[in-house]
């Protein structure tokens, strides 16, 4: 995996990415779990106060005024999207912010992408533009739905890591506390209809509410910045 790889897959998708992700029902129930958590854990920090690491083209930019991503292309419709938000081309773990800046970030569907080495340096990154007793909400697939299995070969990146709440925390170093985990998408939603999807989204919410949501398809971390 490179950078250049998956800048060029996301350039590629960037002119359609938010119809052929998000406008479909799967995409939908995804984005709204998503969404759900945000609005609860980040009631109280102003967006202004806020970045999206990883923004693409800024599905989530309604919780933070600003936003970074490796994809020129995708940065582009952000910005059409959303013509007030200062937006930043940079890559993970490389972020060109100031020390101590937001007292939060998110990082949605970006770590899953990345090697165990460059998380590791990113989270040390992150730590960096965030305060002391800020936060970081970031989600990731969940290694006990996927078990202890990795792909092989280069070109496998898409998608490949998933972790446990052991790894998020032996990749954050010192430097970040986990305060919470939200299960999202227990059931194998993306196989069922859309009538299916909307009767079962209430249910598919329960189960992940309960021991049984470690096995949900990924998880969403709140981690706090230690000081």
């Amino acid at each position: 995996m490179t950078h250049k790889d998956i800048h060029d897959y996301y350039d590629s998708l960037a002119p359609d990415y938010d119809r052929d992700r998000f406008g479909n029902s799967y995409g939908r129930y995804v984005d709204a779990a998503e969404q759900a958590v945000l609005r609860a854990w980040l009631a109280q920090t102003p967006a202004s106060d806020v970045v999206d690491l990883g923004c693409g083209t800024g599905r989530l930019l309604g919780f933070a005024m600003t936003g970074v991503d490796g994809s020129a292309a995708m940065l582009a419709v952000a910005k059409a999207k959303h013509p007030d938000r200062h937006l930043i081309q940079s890559t993970l773990p490389a972020i060109n912010l100031p020390d101590a800046a937001f007292a939060a970030a998110t990082c949605f569907h970006v770590l899953m992408h990345l090697d165990e080495d460059t998380i590791t340096q990113s989270l040390t990154q992150i730590a960096r533009v965030i305060r002391p007793g800020g936060r970081l909400i970031l989600d990731i697939p969940s290694r006990h739905r996927r078990g202890h299995r990795r792909p092989s070969g280069a070109g496998h990146w898409h998608g490949a890591t998933s972790a446990t709440r052991r790894d998020i925390e032996r990749w954050g170093t010192g430097l970040w506390r986990v305060r919470q985990r939200r299960a999202i998408v227990f059931l194998p939603i993306h196989r069922l209809s859309d009538a299916a999807r909307r009767r079962l989204g209430g249910l598919d919410a329960l189960i992940c509410a309960t021991p049984l949501g470690r096995y949900a398809s990924y998880h969403v971390y709140d981690l706090e910045r230690l000081a």
